[in-house]
């Protein structure tokens, strides 16, 4: 059975009760969410508890690209009740905000702190369009920040568009990759990469991106991260949401067979006995 986890911008169109329908029933064992899919449900928590069980779902990652650096806010409120209530485990966090990478260690480590309390983890994603544009950068703040419970969300667009090799790997511990992000890039990049990341992504191993050597390299290295399925695709959400679903989950699971990559279960902190 391949665990694969569908992104929450994968069918981002879609409600809630929609989404995990098709999730599901195209295959996918997870889901993520944004904070605003959760804040903007009118389901109770036990709903929507209800609803996950019903489908044999669960939340894998939420997304929330907020200035942490800041400290704490209503929304990673949110995000801790939505784990105690209802079980992630992990945060997607990218830094859109400039700050020098020395400035961001501190509070890296204090939201894995505060994260730790709620038994979630959390993955840095470096973006080639935000202010933490490598993996090497976000390494560096991840290295420095030394929590447990930290590591890096490593997105395939971001891997290539930002250059990524898989040398670029070394001196990362396996333990390090949070989660792994499938999708594929066109062959030229767009002029305006922001829009080309959050409307023209395409499948992964449909592109240009030598997606294979990527997931070798992980493979190679020992990781054994959860591995989620990240499309934001304007072709994607024009498809009834099963369509999209299906596409996504097929073009995952064939990508990961051809690598021979696993793609394990994982638990959330609900399940971990919290």
């Amino acid at each position: 059975m391949k665990h694969l986890n569908c992104s929450a911008s994968t069918l981002r169109t879609a409600d809630l009760p929609t989404r995990v329908a098709a999730a599901a029933e195209a295959g996918f064992t997870g889901i993520g969410l944004r904070v605003s899919d959760y804040l903007g449900t009118d389901l109770s928590d036990g709903q929507i508890r209800d609803l996950l069980d019903q489908h044999g779902l669960r939340v894998l990652e939420v997304e929330h690209n907020w200035d942490w650096s800041l400290g704490a806010d209503p929304a990673e409120e949110a995000m801790f009740r939505l784990a105690d209530r209802i079980g992630v485990r992990h945060l997607n966090v990218p830094m859109f905000q400039a700050h020098p990478l020395a400035d961001l260690v501190e509070p890296f480590g204090a939201l894995c702190d505060r994260a730790a309390e709620h038994g979630v983890l959390v993955g840095f994603e470096f973006l080639p369009y935000s202010h933490v544009r490598t993996l090497a950068q976000v390494w560096e703040v991840v290295a420095a920040a030394d929590r447990p419970n930290g590591g890096i969300t490593l997105d395939l667009w971001h891997w290539f568009r930002s250059g990524a090799t898989p040398g670029d790997l070394d001196g990362i511990p396996a333990t390090k990759i949070t989660t792994v992000q499938l999708c594929d890039v066109r062959p030229e990049p767009d002029p305006d990469m922001t829009e080309e990341a959050r409307h023209r992504r395409l499948l992964p191993g449909r592109g240009a991106g030598d997606t294979l050597a990527v997931l070798g390299a992980l493979r190679d290295r020992g990781v054994t991260a959860p591995v989620s399925v990240e499309v934001f695709s304007d072709d994607l959400d024009a498809r009834p949401a099963g369509e999209s679903a299906r596409l996504a989950f097929a073009a995952g699971a064939e990508v990961l067979d051809r690598a021979g990559l696993a793609a394990p279960e994982w638990t959330t902190n609900l399940e971990e006995g919290r």
